[in-house]
């Protein structure tokens, strides 16, 4: 019963669980819409805004290291002394180079303001003459090491870049030296180590940013006591980074800041040599990471990538407006269940109350149904009565014959097969069976007349049937209640009057219609005929059940309309008024 309940319920409630489950989607897919829309055009407007920076900054460093070419170093006080320690004795050339040490030391220390740490001066055969931040380091070939000082000493032209070198990465800016006869005498490197340009990037854009150099590349061109003082990336183990924790103000570099998943999408897309951003959540912040490829003057396009890292307010608060909405959906959802499991328990209570409200309105019936019976017994018992008596007395008088012995043993079994008819007709009303079942609609309705055939005789009451042949597939015993329920009405209120009935099919509509002749509702009382408890009865007739029994079937079982309205008629050239009750069935809903 209950699932049977249920699954009408679900079935009744259909449209509005899809309304609800497509409003439901239809909100979450725009939320995650907006939500992705939002972060993704966030990122993509991070990275573009990061590579203009990053352009900015070059170019900065670039403009910088051509004014200290050409304001302090391209004189000839300065490189005069590189033309004549070229292969010139060792002491000559440490004389000189203390000398070239010496008239650039204040300009030198100005630089390191600018963060250019690296003056290095270089003969024509690419040998270190002086480097202004080491100048106990000198003498050593840079033809294997530093492809940028050997390019521009063979090709006499400035080169720019990033380069890893045997002390530090960084962004090389080199130039060629002449003397005033235009004759190449060495070249001359201005440049800025890495972690003093993304300190740089720090200071003017408020993002924390760290330099990840490849390990091969790095490994095969460094001093090896310079390589030891890298670590490796927990972005990507073939890179290595020269940045140490406690110096910086927040680089993520624990290992627990990357997921596998991260680290190996991570690895993929720099092996690719492809710029990319990320964001993620950590310890509570939401974080974007964005990877920058930057290629080396000798053409290795990810010799190394500049990360950046950014706590993003502006993300937290996307998130934060996401889980609201769906927060909000979550108790939609609740609520709309909360509401279904009340209707659904009002539907239950309402099947019980008008299941009770059925057996109310039948029990109120079988009284007159016993009653009905009664009265349709009382001929044919008392023929059965006459008839025996009648065989008695003549067998005793010894005065029967044969052919009256037969003629009255056959009235007695008419009139019993007639009780026994009555009582299978009046049974037929309380079958509980609620199965839908193909019939005749005609005979349906004349069984229910039948039913009242003798008060109708009693109270001078015509039935009048204009009824066609239709053949119906639906519930019977709820369409027999009704007819009931309609002709004892009909019946109640109608003294020596007629009563019509007609039913009729026109284009899969279904249309039946009992007229008393009763003189009509009440103007004031007609809108409310089909309530329950409502009765046009006196109290002692009637509880007001009938009706509001058959408004529910019509309506809710059969998927119909039924209104009640007066109307006058005619029939044998006299006027009549009276109640017509119309029920309307739509075939395909039946």
């Amino acid at each position: 019963m209950n699932f049977i309940t249920l699954k009408n319920f679900l079935k009744e409630s259909l449209l509005l669980i899809m309304a609800f489950v497509i409003i439901l989607i239809s909100f979450f897919s725009y939320f995650t819409y907006q939500y992705n829309n939002n972060i993704n055009n966030y990122l993509e407007d991070l990275s573009n805004q990061y590579e203009v920076q990053y352009n900015i900054t070059y170019e900065n460093f670039y403009m910088l290291s051509q004014n200290t070419f050409y304001g302090i170093i391209n004189k000839p006080e300065i490189y005069n002394l590189v033309k004549y320690a070229f292969k010139n004795d060792e002491n000559t050339q440490s004389f000189l180079r203390q000398i070239l040490y010496d008239r650039l030391l204040s300009d030198y220390n100005r630089l390191l303001e600018f963060k250019f740490k690296q003056v290095h001066f270089h003969f024509p055969d690419n040998t270190s003459f002086l480097r202004m931040h080491k100048p106990d380091k000198f003498g050593d070939s840079l033809s294997d090491s530093r492809f940028s000082v050997k390019e521009v000493n063979k090709t006499l032209k400035p080169l720019d870049g990033y380069e890893i070198g045997k002390m530090v990465d960084g962004f090389r800016f080199v130039y060629p030296l002449f003397d005033e006869s235009l004759f190449h005498i060495g070249s001359v490197e201005i440049s800025v180590n890495s972690d003093f340009f993304d300190k740089t990037f720090e200071q003017n854009f408020g993002v924390d940013t760290h330099f990840l150099i490849k390990k091969t590349i790095a490994e095969k061109r460094m001093f090896p006591e310079n390589f030891k003082e890298y670590k490796i990336s927990y972005e990507n183990s073939n890179y290595i980074y020269s940045e140490k924790v406690n110096e910086e103000s927040l680089h993520y570099t624990d290992s627990e800041f990357y997921t596998m998943d991260e680290k190996n999408l991570i690895s993929s897309k720099m092996q690719n040599n492809e710029k990319f951003i990320i964001s993620k959540k950590y310890k509570g912040k939401y974080i974007a990471i964005y990877f920058l490829p930057i290629s080396d003057i000798e053409g290795n396009k990810n010799a190394a990538y500049m990360v950046l890292y950014k706590h993003s307010d502006l993300m937290e608060q996307v998130n934060y407006n996401y889980f609201k909405m769906i927060l909000i959906l979550f108790l939609s959802t609740f609520l709309f269940i909360f509401y279904m499991r009340y209707k659904y328990k009002q539907m239950i209570l309402d099947k019980n109350n008008d299941y009770m409200l059925s057996q109310q309105t039948k029990m109120v019936a079988l009284g007159e149904m016993i009653q009905n019976i009664s009265h349709q017994w009382r001929q044919p018992l008392s023929v059965i009565s006459i008839l025996a008596s009648g065989l008695k007395l003549k067998k005793e008088c010894d005065i029967l014959e044969d052919k009256e012995f037969y003629e009255n043993l056959d009235g007695i079994l008419k009139n019993t097969l007639y009780l026994s008819q009555t009582i299978e007709d009046f049974r037929s009303y309380f079958d509980e069976s609620l199965e839908k079942s193909s019939f005749n609609l005609k005979n349906t309705i004349k069984q229910c007349i039948s039913m009242f055939k003798e008060e109708l005789n009693i109270n001078n009451i015509v039935i009048i049937e204009n009824i066609d042949d239709i053949e119906l597939y639906t519930y019977e015993q709820e369409l027999k209640q009704v007819f009931i329920n309609l002709l004892k009405n009909a019946k109640d209120f109608t003294k020596e009057g007629v009563i019509v009935i007609n039913a009729h099919e026109k284009k899969n509509e279904i249309k039946i219609e009992i007229q008393d002749s009763a003189g009509g509702i009440p103007k004031s009382i007609i809108e409310k005929i089909f309530e329950p408890y409502f009765t046009t009865k006196h109290n002692s007739f009637g509880i007001g059940l009938g009706l509001f029994s058959s408004y529910e079937i019509v309506n809710n079982e059969l998927q119909g309309n039924i209104f009640v309205e007066n109307r006058e008629f005619n029939y044998n050239f006299k006027t009549y008024k009276g109640a017509c009750f119309t029920i309307v069935l739509q075939r395909d809903k039946l």
